[in-house]
């Protein structure tokens, strides 16, 4: 090519322009993928080089105005900030230049600004630990320490507190981490006590429900010590105004404030500890309210109530009892929350009477409960712990009237007490607990016959118990009703989730009920469970519809937790791995699971490898095993074990170019050691695709080797000499060398041996071998080592002499052999039934 010429080329390349030939015959189907001007004349490019333009022309015949526009996936839905933090984790993986801490700081803030104004739940375990990585490296540079650091340190604080501090999801050992981690920081960074204390409460909060009890013990008592021996530090700092602005004003810190701020955190401590029955716990932080002062407050009488019901000290549960409810009457205990109200504790211990069979003491809390006057939702309570001890709908129906009796002395019909959807729901609730959808009904029907019409939340009851004895036919009809209601909420999200399960489960309802289901999930911005997502993603796959597919992984599957996506991987690896599956599906499903579930191990994808190599599509595994190779991840990059499956089963379909690509990848992958065991399987591979001789190749290696050859080596070599051209000159030079040296050579190896000779058609040497190792009592000629023998001779006239020989010396174990039955070889030969495939 002349110079000139590649010049031009590459300028063009460079500039990213066409490259444009006057002449060619096709220019006019390739020039309007780039046709600026389509007035009559030429517009010029760069380079000097001309663009005839052409007049647009509109013909019967194109087709292509007709075609359907492609439909475009969504975006995956990310949090803001998350992606910059991915990127952050990728880089120090690679051990590249990393972004600059200011940059990485600033994602945090946004993250945690975001989750505080938009989400309803707090962060996942994945972001939990995306989070503590970005923030170590923060600290580890000292960012946070200077100047132009500390504002957006102090503001993400502030955002971050009351999102850890949520209750959904579940903490984790990450989200412990991280709290303290953010705790720890605030302490070292010179912020205001306001920020610090919220940093406190937030990581004292998430390590109680974690069980990490003492560290919260701990950092209460430091910070006890700090507070006291020091000046607060309200004023150390001024907080910059857009954080203000941002966050809220950081209120200076009332030191009068402060004893009540530690009574929380102490109490808090007793309530994670008594709420995970941690008997130490709570009498070590019990000892240390006392010395406080604090442990007659109505914190203290709750918790340990709430200890007391996980044992069997009915005492010790009626004395809690009436200490809450007398700090509730004196009005000590500020505003309670629903979970810790009168009737809510109420609940608690008759439903623990009714466990434990106290109906004594159950007797006795409802006779005293209903002396005072109680309020309408004691006596909803009470209906409730009526039921639990064999009342039915007749009696309880009696009980309601005795209720609205009740109201006969107040005057002020504002405070009678009157049945509601509310008693009925408690009624029907209990009913589901128990598995009883015939009390159930029979408690809806009670309430209709007193004007009571059922709510949205009867209807979800109602899909809950017929969903639980497989009505969803039933479970529809409900969900029907619920939407005719109008008035559906969240709570009803995990209930219409089991709808959506039972429905894909079910095979009798078509895909529009379902998906008109799922719609109305997601168009009411309800979250979407993990097994949802399952089974909508299959229903979908199963479709071929792929595009909704990435639409449904792209909205929900950034927002689960570790386990939760892992529960999604897994369906859809189990998905690809159905041998009901075709393969084109199974690729697809692959293609998406490899770019939205970045995180598959490598077990998984070495599974899917091998699924397309017992396929019969090599290279489909090989584009697999490539894209692991590309990986970032440790836990992703192949290892030995992947590169030994992939030559073993390239041999099983005989695909010598997968082999070799694979081997070739070996030779240049600087994490992988050489081992015997990884030799055998490239001598395994060879022999299995037609190349023994380049599989022996190998041998010479393992010998030369530190780790040397193992019995299998050996056995996979002299296999190897079986199948190759003049193997047997190599065969007799590897069992010379094992004679020299001594080696113990067991039945199978002497059948290896004589197999090695036979497939290169000396018989008349392994028989002579043979006989005088059964001379010298060294081998047994067993029905093995004949079979071996026979399978490896070359064509039938050699194994027509080995059975000659077989028969006239050694009949009875030939007629053995004869028993075992044969079968046809991939060379279309008779051989017989016997296990010889060896192992690396």
């Amino acid at each position: 090519m002349p110079s000139h010429l590649t010049r031009h080329i590459f300028r063009r390349l460079l500039a990213n322009e066409p490259i444009v030939h006057r002449g060619c015959l096709r220019r006019r189907a390739y020039s309007t993928t780039r046709i600026h001007n389509v007035c009559a004349g030429a517009s010029t490019l760069g380079h000097g080089a001309r663009l005839e333009s052409h007049s647009q022309r509109r013909t019967f015949f194109n087709f292509s105005m007709f075609r359907k526009k492609q439909k475009e996936s969504k975006d995956a839905d990310i949090a803001p900030g998350v992606e910059d933090m991915m990127q952050f984790a990728k880089l120090e993986r690679m051990n590249a230049r990393l972004p600059h801490p200011q940059h990485v700081l600033a994602a945090i803030r946004k993250f945690f600004a975001f989750m505080r104004g938009t989400a309803k739940t707090g962060i996942e375990d994945i972001q939990a630990e995306l989070v503590l990585q970005c923030l170590r490296y923060c600290m580890r540079t000292g960012h946070i320490l200077k100047s132009d650091g500390q504002p957006t340190f102090v503001s993400m604080v502030r955002y971050a507190a009351p999102v850890l501090r949520r209750r959904h999801p579940p903490p984790t050992s990450f989200h412990a981490d991280l709290a303290k981690a953010i705790y720890v920081d605030a302490k070292e960074v010179d912020v205001d006590d306001k920020t610090v204390l919220e940093a406190l409460q937030a990581c004292c909060n998430i390590l109680t429900r974690t069980g990490r009890f003492s560290e919260a013990r701990e950092l209460v008592l430091e910070y006890e010590e700090l507070a006291g021996d020091s000046d607060h530090r309200s004023n150390g700092r001024e907080i910059d105004d857009a954080v203000q602005a941002d966050v809220g004003n950081a209120a200076a810190f009332d030191p009068s404030s402060a004893r009540d701020t530690y009574r929380r955190l102490w109490n808090g401590v007793l309530y994670g500890c008594a709420a995970a029955n941690d008997g130490d716990g709570v009498q070590s932080t019990l000892r240390l309210l006392r010395d406080r002062g604090w442990a007659g407050n109505c914190y203290v009488a709750r918790a340990m109530l709430v200890y007391s019901l996980h044992g069997s000290d009915a005492g010790a549960i009626e004395k809690w009892f009436l200490e809450a409810g007398q700090a509730d009457e004196a009005g000590t205990s500020g505003a309670p929350s629903s979970e810790a109200s009168g009737p809510f504790r109420l609940s608690k211990v008759l439903q623990w009477c009714l466990a434990h069979g106290e109906l004594e003491l159950g007797h006795k809390i409802v006779r005293r409960s209903l002396g005072n006057d109680p309020p309408k939702q004691v006596w909803d309570t009470v209906f409730v712990w009526a039921a639990g001890t064999g009342k039915g709908a007749d009696e309880i129906n009696r009980m309601l009237d005795v209720m609205e009796a009740s109201n006969k002395s107040k005057a002020n019909r504002d405070e009678w007490r009157l049945p509601d959807i509310q008693t009925i729901n408690g009624l029907v609730n209990y009913a589901v607990s128990r598995n009883d959808p015939y009390l159930a009904e029979r408690f809806i029907a009670l309430g209709k016959a007193r004007g009571i019409e059922p709510d949205a939340w009867t209807y979800v009851l109602q899909m809950q118990y017929r969903l639980k004895v497989n009505d969803v036919d039933g479970a529809l009809v409900a969900y029907k009703n619920l939407q005719a209601a109008g008035d559906s909420s969240e709570k009803d999200g995990p209930t219409v989730n089991k709808l959506i399960i039972a429905l894909c489960q079910s095979q009798r309802h078509d895909f529009d009920t379902i998906m008109n289901v799922a719609a109305d999930l997601s168009d009411r911005q309800v979250r979407f469970e993990a097994e949802t997502v399952s089974r909508l993603a299959l229903l979908h796959l199963s479709r071929d519809e792929l595009h909704d597919v990435i639409d449904l992984l792209n909205t929900h599957s950034f927002h689960f937790s570790s386990t939760e996506r892992e529960s999604i991987r897994n369906s859809i690896v189990g998905y690809c791995t159905d041998p009901a599956t075709r393969t084109p599906r199974a690729w697809d499903a692959y293609c998406i699971l490899r770019n939205i579930f970045d995180e598959t191990p490598r077990p998984q994808r070495t599974q899917l490898m091998e699924e397309f190599f017992r396929r019969g599509r090599p290279d489909m595994a090989v584009n697999i095993f490539n894209a692991m190779r590309a990986h970032s991840r440790s836990d992703t990059y192949p290892n030995t074990d992947t590169y030994v499956s992939a030559f073993l089963n390239a041999a099983k379909i005989k695909d010598l170019d997968s082999l070799e690509v694979i081997h070739n990848q070996l030779k240049l992958d600087y994490n992988i050691d050489p081992t015997t065991y990884l030799r055998n399987a490239l001598i395994i591979g060879y022999s299995g695709c037609g190349q023994p001789r380049r599989g022996l190749s190998q041998w010479d290696d393992i010998v030369a080797s530190k780790e040397g050859p193992s019995y299998n080596s050996i056995h996979i070599a002299l296999r190897a000499c079986e199948r190759s051209p003049f193997g047997d000159i190599k065969a007799k030079d590897i069992w010379a060398k094992l004679r020299r040296m001594k080696i113990d050579l067991d039945q199978s190896m002497w059948a290896s041996y004589a197999g090695a000779l036979v497939g290169n058609g000396d018989i008349a040497t392994a028989i002579d071998t043979i006989e005088k190792a059964e001379k010298d009592n060294e081998a047994e000629i067993d029905a093995f080592l004949i079979g071996s023998m026979y399978n490896g001779a070359p064509g039938q006239n050699k194994q027509k002499e080995v059975e000659e020989w077989a028969k006239e010396s050694y009949p009875n174990v030939w007629s053995k052999l004869e028993s075992i039955g044969f079968e046809e070889d991939d060379n279309g030969m008779n051989v017989f039934k016997l296990q010889r495939d060896v192992s690396p």
